[in-house]
């Protein structure tokens, strides 16, 4: 996805006054979000937003891009096991020219993203979404000294296909997403931690109702993720965004049926005793086949219950 860009007819490249964008308590951020980048002034040229599935990283992701970037001169990729170093920064590819197969060298998003933005009077974001993912020492390669903050645009280094000069302009403005429960946040190389500002996004049930045809979502999802965080880690709790538009008995049914069971079978690997110490015995039933083994079964009656919900 790339929102439109605006190029500098003239090629001219003005770079910014780094590290000056105040946060504006009037945009439409995450609340706590929005605390932890006001307490810092500034918008970080690099940084991380990390946390479990449904906690709106994506989302406010897209949110702090386009304060960076009023003119939205953002470009969004996401990053997955096949990921290469030839996508980002460059890499030989084949051509058909006439029926006849040749290689070139041509330039990844990442590197085309900088040239551009070489030649751009204001700021440029580019985010990476779910970037742990991919094998990210592999992806970045010498893309890891260039964006640090003090050596952008001052140091570059010559690429191994091209052999051309490269730097990461000052302009340019790197936002990454991270799921945790893909991937612990302990396991990130070193080396780009500490090129990266962490911002963490936990659940907040607060910002549920308190009432959808009776159920409480706030009480339902601070006892669903107390009993994960028990039974398995913190990691691996359920995000606000699950529910944050459900707004009838029958919308919260379909999110169960369709997103929070298989999303616990996955946690869980289909442990029907533990996703039944989550969600209870109304919803997860158990059938005693002998002494030592049970046959768990999804009770779909119980998705339109709201007693269901009463954890």
């Amino acid at each position: 996805m790339t929102y439109q860009r605006k190029t500098s007819d003239n090629m001219v490249y003005y770079p910014p006054a780094q590290g000056r964008f105040i946060f504006d308590k009037n945009d439409d951020f995450d609340s706590e979000l929005s605390s932890v980048i006001e307490s810092k002034k500034i918008f970080p040229l690099n940084q991380i937003l990390y946390g479990v599935p449904g906690t709106g990283k994506t989302f406010n992701a897209l949110k702090i891009a386009e304060t960076i970037s009023p003119d939205g001169r953002i470009k969004f990729v996401t990053f997955h096991q096949s990921y290469g170093y030839e996508d980002f920064i460059e890499g030989i590819k084949p051509t058909l020219v006439n029926g006849n197969i040749s290689y070139e060298v041509k330039a990844g998003v990442f590197k085309k993203f900088c040239d551009e933005a070489r030649y751009e009077s204001g700021n440029v974001v580019f985010i990476i979404d779910e970037i742990n993912r991919g094998n990210i020492s592999k992806i970045f390669g010498e893309l890891i000294t260039l964006i640090e903050d003090d050596k952008r645009g001052e140091i570059s280094v010559t690429l191994p296909y091209s052999q051309e000069e490269f730097t990461v302009p000052p302009n340019v403005y790197i936002i990454g997403t991270m799921n945790t429960a893909d991937r612990s946040i302990a396991l990130i190389d070193t080396a780009l931690r500490r090129r990266f500002d962490f911002i963490e996004m936990m659940p907040r049930p607060e910002l549920l109702s308190t009432d959808v045809d009776g159920v409480n979502l706030q009480e339902m999802l601070t006892t669903l993720n107390t009993r994960i965080e028990t039974l398995l880690d913190r990691e691996h709790t359920i995000g606000h965004a699950y529910f944050i538009k459900c707004k009838t008995l029958d919308d919260l049914a379909k999110i169960f049926s369709n997103k929070i069971i298989p999303l616990l079978q996955e946690y869980f690997f289909d442990d029907g005793e533990r996703i039944r110490e989550v969600l209870g015995n109304k919803i997860i039933q158990r059938e005693r086949l002998s002494d030592e083994k049970f046959r768990y079964t999804i009770n779909d009656a119980a998705f339109n219950d709201a007693e269901s919900y009463k954890l």
